[in-house]
């Protein structure tokens, strides 16, 4: 009962543990040691929809596919829940525990039949490694460190392979392995961030090209992270998403815009518009019209002045996020489409989607040869047509600024104008 697990009738981790530190200080262990650490795909989905008896007999069931796929020399234990770890010692090189690996996903990839019904799984796959020649430096009191580090390289290395599509593997590595810590613990800091005060907005001015006045900016978020300084967008907002925390951020920072937007107006100042990013998540909560319309009539300003920046993605569902932004139009809030030309550059959702603004994207204001001043100027000419507002983001030389002003584009932003400043800053720009 200690040391074998009821349900599978496998070793458990404490068995393993005792086992594995037999292997690391027996001089005469194998050249080579690899942990294999599995975790089932979708095992929680099949939980949930036939149930945990169907649950509880897969489990057994990938544990006897499992024993049959290993040397009988190697073991087998269950980590707990859906996960398993596999001690390989026969094999001689690196090359055979590839194939092993690849065999044992392949199988468990295989369908599996419970009561009659077809049930689909596969595994990820992480795999740390452990050679003799480091062994004479083991010591006792060094093994049970040495486990945990062996094990938690596996666990790491199966999160990668989670990341990259799963029913796969992932060998341990160096640089994978910071990178997935690194994210697991921006995970944990994220989730105290908003109640820690650490999220910041920084403003980047928009300017009418035609007179040169400073017509407004661009709400963007920051991470004052206590433990990793600074973090940029492209970094945590991915994290917020996955962790579901992209909604109650988002709320945050269309409060604060709108907050300072109002602060802006009472200066009488020429700004006429807050730009704000919104998550296509965010679109798709039932509240989040309503959300928006307690937020404007909780901060004084008015629905024009805010304009809602979203990405091309939401025409995946177009029908739902073309009612959502009818309510927003109706609601008295402009629309912009970020990022114009880089994912599906669909034509017909122009005509179908309540849009304001086209926002011209960065990479083709970077990369302004013969090739790319012919698609900037037909998005320009295209947009004016079609009476959108257009704006060029990315302006960072002399060069573009006079190419985009020359086509007739509406407004531009970039590091020749400013970057990104505080809302103090950005208050005695507008003043």
């Amino acid at each position: 009962m200690a040391y074998y697990d009821p349900l599978t009738n496998l070793p458990n981790r404490y068995w393993l543990n005792k086992q594995l530190k037999k292997l690391l200080l027996n001089r005469e262990s194998p050249e080579l040691l690899a942990i294999l650490f599995l975790d089932l795909d979708r095992f929680k989905s099949i939980n949930d929809t036939l149930g945990h008896h169907h649950g509880d007999v897969l489990l057994r069931r990938v544990a006897e596919r499992l024993r049959k796929c290993i040397p009988s020399s190697d073991f087998i234990s269950r980590h707990g829940g859906d996960e398993f770890i596999l001690v390989m010692h026969s094999l001689k090189t690196v090359e055979e525990i590839e194939e092993m690996t690849e065999q044992i996903v392949k199988e468990m990839s295989l369908p599996f039949y419970i009561d009659g019904d077809k049930v689909l799984t596969s595994t990820s796959v992480g795999i740390s490694l452990f050679s003799k020649e480091c062994q004479q430096h083991i010591i006792p009191k060094d093994a049970d460190e040495l486990i945990d580090r062996l094990i938690k390289q596996a666990d790491i290395a199966m999160y990668v392979a989670k990341r990259n599509g799963r029913n796969t593997y992932e060998m341990s590595s160096s640089s994978s392995n910071e990178r997935i810590i690194k994210t697991i613990s921006m995970e944990n800091e994220l989730k105290y961030a908003l109640e820690r005060d650490e999220f910041q907005l920084v403003y980047q001015p928009l300017i009418d090209l035609k007179t040169s006045d400073v017509i407004g900016a661009e709400a963007l978020i920051r991470w004052n992270s206590a433990k990793f300084g600074t973090v940029y967008p492209n970094e945590f907002l991915p994290i917020l998403e996955e962790v579901g925390l992209i909604v109650p951020v988002g709320k945050w920072v269309l409060e604060e815009a709108c907050k300072q937007m109002k602060a802006w107006t009472e200066l009488n100042s020429q700004a006429s518009k807050i730009g704000v990013n919104v998550s296509p998540i965010q679109l798709k909560s039932s509240r989040f019209v309503a959300e928006m319309e307690q937020i404007l009539k909780k901060t004084g300003l008015e629905p024009h002045f805010l304009e809602l920046e979203i990405t091309e993605s939401v025409i995946q569902n177009s029908q739902e996020s073309k009612k959502v932004l009818n309510r927003l139009r109706r609601l008295g809030v402009k629309v912009a489409m970020d990022d114009f030309g880089t994912c599906y550059s669909s034509l017909s959702y122009l005509k179908h989607l309540p849009i304001n603004t086209l926002k011209i994207d960065k990479s083709f204001i970077d990369d302004l040869d013969e090739v790319g001043k012919v698609l900037v100027e037909t998005i320009i000419q295209m947009g004016k047509k079609l009476n959108f507002d257009l704006t060029a983001e990315g302006i960072e030389n002399e060069e573009q600024l006079q190419f985009v002003t020359e086509q007739g584009c509406h407004i531009g932003q970039g590091y020749l104008f400013d970057k990104p400043l505080s809302p103090e800053e950005m208050s005695r720009l507008l003043k």
